[in-house]
């Protein structure tokens, strides 16, 4: 477990701890994409990591230096490859599971790699989450001097890697349970609360729905994601030591939509009195940078 005992007592003060930990975890984020491009016929990059953990961030600081490097980078995010589906925030029903392997249009994303691999035109699908369907494609032309960074939770999947011919692989995650001011945080509640500020404003999930998929996503984590990790050839923390007093006030509200008859009100609570003891200090989301990583989840 990781301790922080901030003493933050004004804003000027929260805004350079805020530099601080952006400038370390770019340095740290640096210095894997740096070990990654040193292989010079490198083609495919596969970028993985549980739900929430900085994966958009991290794809974007790999295409600032592939781009650097002479070459053109192609993101091809396996979100796009989902099946459709038409059960959104129904929490009546079994919820759904975007984190199966099953989720997955394994068929066309079959197709799309061996097209990639012999330089033939493809399709590049949009998957549309608050539609929950797939609405549209647009035509790609691969290029010799294109490295594809193939990014999502299922990168690191056998059924995926198996798929993708040679390539190099980073799994980013929150690594540690961490104690902040002296209220314990566990990773993967780190990530639910990530998650909940996240799908409220970019997925159109109602935060009860959020806790719905909860149980599901964790278990096909220790099912499928974390055994397959040790496999990935480099690692990155994404946990930024200020963001539970910026989740603080984004994650507060909307815990306490959770409707007090749902089966998910004590879990709702757990988290809310939590951050509740936090102490209010003056962390202003403005201070954020819009390269930040936190910026995938408060937007």
């Amino acid at each position: 477990m990781k301790h922080y005992n901030l003493q933050i007592y004004t804003p000027e003060e929260a805004g350079r701890f805020v530099r601080e930990c952006e400038t370390d975890f770019r340095t740290r984020l640096d210095g894997v994409v740096s070990a990654v491009l040193e292989e010079n016929d490198l083609r495919t990059i596969a970028l993985s990591g549980p739900t929430c953990s900085g994966k958009t961030t991290t794809a974007d600081r790999l295409i600032e230096q592939i781009h650097a490097s002479g070459h053109h980078a192609v993101v091809i995010s396996i979100d796009d490859f989902f099946h459709d589906r038409n059960d959104r925030n129904r929490v009546d029903l079994e919820p759904p599971d975007y984190d199966s392997v099953d989720a997955i249009d394994l068929d066309y994303l079959d197709v799309f790699l061996t097209r990639l691999r012999n330089r033939q035109s493809v399709l590049v699908p949009k998957y549309d989450f608050t539609a929950t369907r797939r609405v549209g494609y647009h035509e790609y032309l691969p290029d010799p001097l294109d490295i594809y960074v193939i990014e999502g939770i299922q990168a690191v999947y056998p059924e995926v890697t198996a798929r993708l011919g040679e390539y190099r692989s980073i799994f980013i995650s929150v690594t540690d349970d961490v104690s902040v001011n002296g209220v314990t945080f566990g990773r993967h509640e780190i990530r639910l609360l990530r998650r909940i500020v996240r799908d409220y404003n970019f997925r159109g999930a109602t935060p009860e729905f959020s806790f719905h998929l909860w149980d599901g996503v964790r278990r096909n984590e220790e099912k499928n994601i974390f055994p397959n990790a040790g496999y990935c050839d480099f690692y990155l923390n994404s946990f930024l030591p200020y963001e539970l007093f910026v989740l603080r006030k984004h994650a507060l509200p909307l815990l306490a939509e959770v409707p007090q008859t749902s089966g998910h009100r004590p879990a709702a609570d757990e988290l809310a009195e939590k951050l509740s003891a936090l102490p209010g200090l003056p962390f202003d989301d403005r201070t954020i940078p819009q390269n930040s990583v936190f910026r995938e989840f408060i937007g």
